[in-house]
């Protein structure tokens, strides 16, 4: 049994992206009910990218703009953030640019499990850690640049291939 992970109160700076973590998990659940309901995998690829054109490039991006604003450029965990995210835009332009090709329910697994463990990582370690090494003052600076360039985004998706 997985031990239940206490919520972590989060600095108003990074709430943003952490409510756009809900949409990444949504976005891997829509996967998952997909495939376990049979859709056209040519479908959910047609998601994949359009979730990707929408939604995760910009978030990503304005992820990386934070931690290289806060932190050093040889930090660790700022080189881990952009290593996940450039292997999951690899998973996602194999699947948005091979969609002539036989997708396969294993590459979207695969996608959506990277994608769970990049956002439970950045929630559960990343952004404690900015708000312990990162100053108060400098997290709200560029908390109130990030909403100058942060636009609220909507998943409107359709066809709603995940309800059966």
């Amino acid at each position: 049994m997985e031990k239940a992970i206490k919520p972590q109160k989060r600095d108003k700076s990074l709430v943003p992206l952490s409510r756009e973590h809900h949409f990444g998990l949504l976005f891997c659940w829509k996967i998952r009910e997909g495939i376990k309901n049979g859709a056209d995998l040519q479908v959910i690829g047609d998601y994949v990218c359009y979730f990707w054109n929408n939604i995760l490039k910009e978030h990503c991006e304005e992820e990386e703009w934070l931690l290289q604003r806060l932190l050093p450029k040889n930090d660790t965990a700022q080189i881990r953030m952009e290593e996940e995210h450039r292997l999951l835009h690899e998973i996602i332009e194999i699947i948005c640019e091979g969609k002539k090709l036989n997708l396969t329910q294993d590459l979207f697994q695969t996608l959506q499990q990277d994608l769970i463990d990049h956002i439970r990582w950045e929630e559960r370690e990343l952004f404690p850690y900015l708000q312990a090494v990162v100053g108060a003052g400098e997290l709200e600076i560029t908390g109130k640049l990030l909403e100058q360039k942060h636009q609220l985004k909507k998943d409107s998706f359709t066809p709603e291939f995940w309800i059966k």
